[in-house]
C-alpha cells in the first residue's frame, strides 16, 4: 500500500513539475511576442511616417493612434476572454523619428491560473537614407593591375574597390592591396588630401602605393 501511495504522490509530482516548465515556457513566449509586436508596430509607424512620406502622422497624437492601429493588429484574435493588454506610449516624437513603448499583458495559462508578463521595446528610425552619399574609390595604377591580370588602360588609373558612405560617416581603411610577383603593397595615399579614418563630407579618392 505503501508503494501505491509513493507511486501516486510521485506521479504528481511529475505534473506539478510539468505545469511550472509550462507556465514559466508559457511566460517567456507570451513576453517575446508582446516584444515582437510592439518593436515591428512602432517600427511600421514610424516608418509609414518617415519613408513612406504618411503626411497624417504629423505629430505625436497622429504617431501614437498609428501606432496602436498597428499593434492591436498584431495581437488580435486570441481565445481568451481573461487577456487584457495595456500600453502605455513613453515617447513619441516625429520630429527625431523615436518611439518608445512599453505594455503589460494578462492572461490564462493552460492550467486556468491566471499570468502576467511586461514587455517594452524603442525603435529610432535610421535617417541614413536621407542624407547625402560619399563615393570612396581606391584606385591602383594601371601597370600593377595589368601584373594583377585585372582590366586596364594604359596610362589611367584602374578602380580597385568603390564604396559608398553616408555623409558623416568615418572612411575606413578597405584594407591591403594584392601584391604582385614583382612589388609590394605599402599603403593608400590620399588623392585629394583626406586621410583615410576622416569623416566623409564629399567624394574621395585613394591611390595605392607599391615599391
Amino acid at each position: 500500500m505503501k508503494h501505491v501511495i509513493f507511486a501516486i504522490t510521485s506521479g504528481c509530482m511529475m505534473v506539478i513539475i510539468c505545469l511550472i516548465v509550462m507556465t514559466v515556457h508559457g511566460r517567456d513566449i507570451r513576453q517575446a511576442e508582446l516584444e515582437e509586436a510592439l518593436t515591428q508596430s512602432a517600427k511600421q509607424a514610424l516608418e509609414g511616417t518617415m519613408v513612406n512620406g504618411d503626411l497624417t502622422i504629423c505629430d505625436r497624437k497622429a504617431l501614437t493612434a498609428a501606432f496602436m492601429q498597428l499593434f492591436l493588429s498584431r495581437i488580435k484574435g486570441e481565445e481568451d476572454p481573461n487577456r487584457k493588454v495595456c500600453v502605455d506610449v513613453v515617447k513619441a516624437d516625429v520630429e527625431k523619428g523615436l518611439l518608445s513603448v512599453r505594455a503589460k499583458e494578462w492572461y490564462t495559462h493552460p492550467n486556468g491560473k491566471k499570468g502576467v508578463c511586461e514587455a517594452k521595446a524603442t525603435y529610432i528610425l535610421e535617417k541614413e537614407s536621407h542624407k547625402k552619399t560619399c563615393c570612396i574609390t581606391y584606385y591602383i595604377p594601371w601597370d600593377i593591375a595589368k601584373e594583377l591580370g585585372l582590366d586596364y588602360v594604359k596610362g589611367e588609373h584602374t578602380v580597385y574597390r568603390r564604396f559608398e558612405v553616408s555623409e558623416g560617416k568615418k572612411i575606413k581603411n578597405p584594407g591591403a592591396a594584392a601584391d604582385t610577383k614583382e612589388r609590394t603593397f605599402v599603403c593608400w595615399q590620399a588623392v585629394d588630401g583626406i586621410a583615410i579614418g576622416s569623416v566623409a563630407r564629399s567624394d574621395v579618392n585613394y591611390i595605392a602605393i607599391y615599391r
